[in-house]
């Protein structure tokens, strides 16, 4: 039924008094509707002047109308006022039109009010879980899970209720069904999508194409997922043919057979993304193959309807359940912050559920996204993509403009090339070659190669003389670069045909262009403070091996996410949960909502689903008092011991165990003492950075009595259930360090805002970490292994407590490493009886 729409007669009178005291220039209102079509409670939302006004939408509801008067008397929109209604219909606002006095109306597009919500039964998701229910049916190994249920059932809450939900569940648990169902049935009642955000490509591929693929058999329901990758994971069938058309002036031979074999897999791939392609292309190579959104022809393109990133983004659009990582996310939360947009297609197509899982990622993730950073090599690549020995985008155009008729455009556009952008090009590279050895300079005189620059560092006389000529210098060309392009661009676009010729070429210039002033503006971030939306850390830093293959990174970072946080990501959405099996320590969610905003201003729900696991029999925790303390450095003392205890445990075990250590250093110290000993000899040792993470990952599983050794990436993110890991030593306690420029930024913060930087912020997030690296043990009911802390920190400090107070309920034995040696043999045969019970049964 059509609803007629009128001005009440108190909101006519307010209007008109605003549009008088507006000196009778255009005002734009913000109004409410009801259900009758009467308009009322108008607000002023900007004034303009007499012929135009700020279309101010922000934060207004589905159902509103906006509302501005035309001074002239003539209601007819304008272009503008079209362009703005489909903006505003794309998010149920109305758009009218109104003469001086109020009285007349011309409604350009009517409002759509939200539809009611239709709830979720928790009774009905508990029933979907439970024995008898069709997951049981469809499952072969179905277990009863009670709290895997009640999970389901808070989430099913959170969506009803709207808000923040943390949800903390333990190995174990079945956390992702647990989520997904809720999801899927409110997608189903509501029409009203999920976006899944996970840290790891292994969730990702889980969701995908285990979990999602079973729920709509079980359940028998119709509805549709997605797994959304960047962008810069596809590749673009129309730059992959014109790179190999122009593969002379672009590439060295052995890049131009890379090219060759691209084509090649395009043929038969599905996917077209990194993930699905069974090699490595060279950095050079795939920037120019790459799909960038900088340079589609998106309708335009001959390849639009095969193009592997628009057919994926096709799907995400009429998806219920979109599956992505944190990076994607916060790419799609900046889109919509910049944009003042949460209702519409931004990187990601519209939503207001979010669930996160793997959330004690989180902080880490946006702080990666919201900051800026540099690469030496990354700049130099940029550059060298316009032109490296005689090869790249500038000699492919070169080339281009020789060709066809000689006019005045053509002449100018090639002489822009050859006597702007060329020599620009050349001393690109030259200021950022010294730019970056000058810094590499101030890396090689810190132990670490990492320094931290001072609030105060632009006024340092040696920047000032050293550093500063060198960067304005460089952004000053990256800048004249960007502008040459854009000239050349225009040139070329004065004439239609000559314009259509060299599409091509025009849209890897604007490509090139968006990169190299990307580049300047990190630069400027990095290195002009005084303009920070907030605070920022700033630092240099020396990545890789020696000097010759080093790589030095240009740094800046947000201090504190709290307030960015809830602005971008919990107050616009309808709900959001957070999942992990690590969200709480001790002493509950506190560090969690501390560090990403979530306050008491929010509306909040929290729940421990504990782990079905029974950790008083599957496993043990010893904590040996007779091993030296790790004082750091080069400390070859304690990495013997570990050695010592490696091997003595691996005799017990028969290998299947995992080392985790907080630096490379150490690790390399125990993996060096591990080899001198034989210990190589007698169990396969795999160390991290001898080979690619899965393929190491891999090997051990299926050796089945191996000992890895590894860093960060494999205290979490790692599953290895059954036998081949069946024993876990943590060498230190996994605290931040300390003088890391960005940890260092956080701990003053703290400080100096009256609270306790260690108790607030380095207990418990090393807490969690080791919580996250004692879970590698027990993956499944059957498992059993023992876990060995060599920290004597541990037992002889007063926060010791709270290390083993994060931990699952699991038996602790302190005494000497002889003494744990013996309970080890009795736990671990203890674990063969019960495993010959189970082989007999």
């Amino acid at each position: 039924m059509s609803v007629s729409f009128e001005l009440a007669a108190d909101a006519a009178a307010l209007m008109r008094e605003e549009i008088l005291g507006a000196r009778g220039n255009e005002v734009c209102f913000a109004a409410d509707v009801d259900e009758h079509g009467l308009i009322t409670a108008p607000r002023v939302v900007a004034r303009g002047h007499r012929s135009a006004v700020l279309a101010a939408a922000r934060g207004l509801p589905s159902g509103s109308m906006l509302l501005h008067n035309h001074p002239s008397g003539d209601l007819t929109p304008s272009d503008a006022d079209l362009a703005v209604a489909a903006q505003l219909y794309a998010n149920g606002i109305g758009l009218a039109i109104v003469d001086n006095d109020a009285t007349e109306l011309y409604v350009v597009v009517s409002p759509i009010a939200e539809e009611e919500l239709k709830f979720l039964d928790e009774g009905e998701i508990d029933a979907l879980l439970g024995p008898g229910g069709p997951i049981s049916v469809a499952h072969p190994a179905y277990e009863d899970r009670p709290s895997q249920r009640d999970m389901a059932r808070a989430i099913g809450r959170i969506y009803n209720d709207g808000g923040v939900g943390i949800a903390e569940a333990g190995t174990g648990t079945g956390k992702s069904v647990a989520y997904l169902l809720p999801a899927i049935k409110w997608a189903l009642l509501n029409r009203e999508r999920t976006v899944i955000s996970t840290n790891t490509i292994n969730l990702q591929e889980q969701l995908v194409t285990k979990d999602l693929p079973f729920l709509r058999r079980a359940l028998g329901e119709p509805f549709r997922f997605a797994l959304v990758k960047g962008r810069n994971n596809y590749i673009s069938i129309r730059r992959a043919r014109l790179a190999a058309v122009s593969s002379d002036t672009l590439f060295e031979s052995s890049q131009s057979i890379e090219v060759n074999a691209l084509l090649s897999w395009i043929e038969s791939t599905r996917d077209g993304s990194l993930q699905d392609l069974p090699f490595e292309p060279s950095a050079e190579v795939w920037d120019e193959v790459v799909s960038d959104s900088d340079v589609c022809l998106r309708a335009k393109c001959p390849h639009f309807e095969a193009c592997f990133y628009q057919r994926a983004r096709r799907d995400a659009t009429s998806a219920d359940i979109l599956v992505v990582n944190h990076h994607l996310l916060f790419s799609d939360i900046a889109v919509r912050k910049a944009q003042q947009n949460y209702t519409a297609a931004a990187v990601l197509p519209p939503y207001r559920r979010l669930v996160l899982d793997e959330a004690h990622n989180l902080e880490d993730a946006a702080t990666a996204h919201l900051g800026a950073s540099v690469t030496r090599r990354g700049l130099l690549r940029v550059l060298a993509r316009l032109e490296r020995r005689g090869k790249g985008l500038l000699p492919a155009l070169e080339a281009r403009l020789r060709t066809g008729s000689d006019d005045l455009l053509r002449a100018d556009a090639l002489k822009t090339v050859q006597t702007v952008l060329r020599p620009r090009a050349e001393r690109g590279r030259e200021l950022a070659g010294e730019l970056f050895h000058r810094l590499e300079e101030l890396t090689l005189r810190s132990e670490d190669g990492v320094v931290r620059l001072a609030d105060d560092f632009t006024g340092d006389p040696e920047w000032i003389e050293n550093i500063t000529p060198q960067f304005e210098g460089l952004v000053l060309v990256l800048d004249e670069l960007g502008r040459g392009l854009a000239k050349v661009r225009e040139v070329v676009n004065t004439d239609r045909r000559w314009a259509e010729a060299m599409t091509e070429q025009l849209v890897e210039m604007s490509g090139a262009e968006s990169r190299l002033r990307g580049h300047a503006e990190s630069l400027r971030i990095a290195f002009t403070p005084g303009r920070d939306p907030y605070p920022l850390v700033r630092w240099i830093e020396r990545r890789g091996g020696d000097r010759m293959r080093s790589n030095i990174a240009v740094n800046a970072a947000p201090i504190d996410l709290a307030s960015v946080m809830r602005d971008a990501l919990f107050d616009p959405l309808a709900s959001i949960t957070l999942t992990s099996a690590t969200l709480a320590t001790r002493d509950g969610f506190g560090f969690l909502r501390r560090r990403l905003g979530i306050d008491a201003g929010l509306r909040v729900s929290e729940s421990v689903h504990p782990s079905p696991f029974d950790f008083s029999t599957q496993t043990v925790v010893m904590l040996p008092t007779d091993l030296p303390e790790p004082r750091g450095g080069n400390d070859h003392t304690f990495d013997a011991s570990v050695a010592r205890v490696t091997e003595d445990l691996a005799r017990v075990t028969d290998g299947g165990l995992f080392v985790l250590f907080t630096s490379y250093r150490s690790l390399r110290a125990v993996a060096a003492e591990l080899r001198r000993r034989g210990a190589d000899t007698r169990w396969p040792l795999f160390i991290q950075g001898e080979g690619p993470r899965t393929q190491l990952l891999n090997r051990f599983t299926a050796s089945g009595r191996g000992i890895l050794l590894g860093v960060a990436s494999f205290w979490e993110g790692v599953d290895v259930p059954g036998d081949p890991l069946r024993g876990l030593i943590i060498v230190k306690l996994p605290f931040k360090v300390p003088t890391e420029p960005l940890t260092a930024a956080r701990l003053e913060a703290i400080d100096e805002n009256g609270g306790n930087s260690f108790r607030e912020f380095m207990l418990p997030h090393a807490a969690l970490r080791l919580k996250q690296g004692f879970g590698r043990l027990i993956r499944t009911r059957l498992d059993r292994g023992a876990c060995v802390i060599l920290d004597r920190r541990v037992f002889e400090k007063s926060y010791g407590r709270y290390f083993l107070d994060s931990l699952p309920p699991t038996p602790v034995h302190k005494g000497s490493w002889q003494e744990m040696l013996v309970e080890l043999r009795s736990f671990y045969a203890d674990h063969a009886s019960v495993a010959g019970q189970h082989d007999d049964s």
